[in-house]
């Protein structure tokens, strides 16, 4: 029971964004039967995003999680990712974007 419950909280700190995102705006979204969570400020000119996978993924899923990672970042946003920004792994990924004029707006 000891083990279980420091893991168990390590597990649920999984689905929370890093310090840098507290207080952006949450939008989840589904790419191929797997969710994500996005985290962005809209209306920033050039946004630094960080996209969570929710739940377990098994090792030869890893590479397509993290073009569904980019592909969500980019979705949500409305923006394009900045070539060799991406930095993280296929749990959690950061990403910084660039938009076109007038910011970043996320998808309806």
């Amino acid at each position: 029971m000891r083990i279980l419950c420091p893991l168990l909280l390590c597990l649920a700190a999984c689905a929370s964004p890093d310090r840098a995102y507290w207080g952006a705006e949450e939008t989840p979204i589904t790419i191929e039967n797997r969710e994500y969570r996005v985290y962005h400020r809209p209306g920033e000119a050039r946004p630094r995003v960080q996209v969570i996978r929710m739940g377990y993924a098994r090792r030869p899923e890893h590479v397509a999680i993290l073009g569904a990672m980019r592909v969500a970042a980019e979705t949500v946003t409305g923006c394009a990712m900045i070539e060799g920004s991406a930095e993280g792994d296929s749990g959690v990924m950061n990403f910084r974007m660039r938009c076109p004029s007038g910011g970043a707006t996320p998808e309806s």
